[in-house]
């Protein structure tokens, strides 16, 4: 094995432009209910952490304008975002409140607004929060989820050197 020299220290920007270099999904986290209204954010920190229980995490940005709203939610969906998709997720990615487009979204049997016509879905209720640095990770326990027939979803929608790409074949 040869070794490696850097020379440069890591750096924000080239731990953020290395990091752009892991290809990922993208998701919507949606919180709210027939009371509150529904927001959504585009996010691509997400990971599955644990089969017993059904876990998985997101990290939200500290701050976020919609920091409160999503760090104190008992609960919220995911949905898994398709390359027909784009347009969508970049609505929900903005950094200001997203323009919610009520078409946008539908109610899950557990009452959570999910993304019409997503790769699937899941129900979620909060965990446990964890401060990380200039984000919080949020862990969320699965309570429910919806995954139409694989003939229906099509290309999922992946992010790569801060951009939307096609994942898949």
């Amino acid at each position: 094995m040869r070794d490696v020299q850097t020379n440069e220290a890591p750096g924000i920007a080239r731990f953020r432009k290395l990091m752009g270099r892991f290809a990922t999904g993208v998701c919507v986290v949606a919180v709210g209910n027939e009371e509150t209204g529904v927001s959504g954010m585009t996010v691509n920190s997400f990971v599955s952490v644990s089969l017993e229980p059904m876990l998985v995490c997101w990290s939200l940005q500290n701050t976020s304008s919609q920091f409160d709203l999503y760090a104190e939610a008992p609960r919220f969906s995911i949905s898994i975002i398709g390359d027909h998709q784009r347009e969508l997720a970049l609505r929900y990615a903005s950094r200001a409140d997203s323009q919610l487009r009520a078409d946008d979204f539908v109610r899950s049997q557990g009452g959570l607004p999910i993304v019409a016509d997503a790769l699937g879905h899941m129900d979620c209720e909060a965990w446990s929060r964890y401060p990380a640095g200039d984000h919080t990770m949020i862990l969320g326990e699965v309570t429910g989820l919806d995954l139409p027939d694989d003939d229906a979803t099509g290309a999922p929608l992946g992010f790569f050197e801060g951009r939307f790409c096609r994942i898949g074949e």
